[in-house]
């Protein structure tokens, strides 16, 4: 059987996920996780004083570390989203009907390529000595 790792969390993180608990599961319940989670009580203890099951107290530790997962997750897609944008762009919220939406997006596309060609790569162009006939090598 693989080892198992201690399932914790920090003070401050639990408190940051307690509002999106609270909307999932009982008061009681939100505690019972915080009290294994945070402080570090046995399955078996918290089980004890909330006259519950080990299992049932395992349930709720899985709910909390789910919340706080999805947590994370948002946390790091509003890091994404507040990244630095090309000049002249802007972000926004669009909320209209789905055949107006899927238009904007081409027209997104399209500018994004327009974008890009406004941008050339720069290349090198080789002299003229330097270019060989295809198919010769040069030494």
């Amino acid at each position: 059987m693989p080892p198992t790792t201690k399932r914790r969390m920090a003070a401050n993180e639990f408190e940051a996920i307690r509002p999106f608990l609270e909307n999932r599961i009982s008061p009681e319940r939100c505690e019972a996780a915080r009290s294994a989670l945070v402080d570090g009580v046995a399955l078996t203890a918290v089980a004890e004083v909330y006259g519950w099951t080990r299992q049932a107290v395992n349930a709720v530790i899985k709910t909390a570390m789910e919340v706080l997962e999805q947590y994370h997750e948002s946390q790091q897609a509003e890091a994404r989203a507040s990244a630095p944008l090309p000049k002249g762009w802007e972000r926004v919220t669009l909320v209209a009907p789905s055949y107006l939406v899927t238009r904007f997006r081409a027209e997104i596309a399209e500018a994004g390529g327009e974008i890009a060609k406004e941008k050339p790569k720069s290349r090198r162009k080789k002299s003229p000595e330097t270019q060989s006939a295809p198919g010769i090598k040069s030494t």
